[in-house]
């Protein structure tokens, strides 16, 4: 009887697991399109201003955060309520790719690893969510908190992942699998969003203009689109096997 009980159970997640697979790929595209698209608005939209410089014209792509597009108001005083929206919807957008991206990054390595870069990753999901709801304006505390709390789930599911992507290879797998191609720009990821990490911790410790700061934030972010992009394509050729 226990055995007829667990049966439909275990089919249920069968049909949700394949499912996912065959859907995650287009919907981790859409998401990162989406943000895409919906920060460019919100950046066209910025009266500007930036922490280093409140009378800067419009948004520098080098010299401010992506958060600076959500507060209420800018560093200069003026409202932000337009861009602000865009923005938190990118947000949004950017947030929900991560489920899928790390839905699939867990179930291209499988097993207990692979469970743990989903559970870190969808940690690091909710709290990217709510960094768009908890601008620094509003409160400063909270802010941090919440960039820690999407910064460090999220580091720790990407050292699993790409450990596990170059274990891959050690084990025999193809360096051309769309995996092991993927663990170079995860590597990157890493190094990158290690490194911004910590000088944002140290920027919190010694505050001040940090000039440099922004920019780190774009490389990396650039790094994580582009690896979102190759876990894609290797999740899209594993539902097509």
């Amino acid at each position: 009887m226990r055995f007829l009980e667990r049966e439909p159970v275990h089919r249920i997640s069968e049909i949700v697991e394949a499912a996912m697979t065959r859907v995650a790929p287009a919907l981790i595209l859409v998401g990162v399109s989406a943000f895409l698209v919906l920060t460019a608005l919100a950046a066209a939209a910025y009266p500007g201003g930036t922490f280093c410089d409140a009378s800067a014209p419009g948004y520098e792509f080098w010299g401010n955060f992506f958060c600076d597009l959500t507060q209420p108001v800018t560093q200069r005083g003026v409202d932000n309520t337009r861009a602000r929206s865009l923005a938190q919807a990118s947000f949004v957008c950017f947030s929900l790719a991560l489920v899928p991206f790390w839905w699939v990054h867990g179930a291209l390595l499988g097993g207990r690893l692979g469970g743990a870069v989903r559970v870190f990753g969808l940690l690091s999901a909710a709290g990217t969510n709510l960094i768009a709801w908890l601008p620094s304006v509003v409160s400063p505390l909270l802010h941090e908190v919440s960039v820690f709390v999407a910064a460090i789930p999220g580091l720790l599911a990407t050292l699993l992942g790409v450990t596990g992507a170059f274990a891959r290879g050690n084990a025999g797998e193809s360096r051309s699998s769309p995996l092991r191609s993927s663990a170079g720009l995860g590597a990157l990821s890493l190094a990158l969003g290690s490194a911004n990490a910590a000088y944002y911790a140290y920027a919190i410790a010694a505050p001040g203009c940090h000039v440099f700061l922004p920019a780190l934030q774009k490389l990396a972010a650039l790094s994580v689109l582009g690896w979102m992009g190759t876990i894609a394509r290797a999740g899209a050729a594993r539902g097509a096997r």
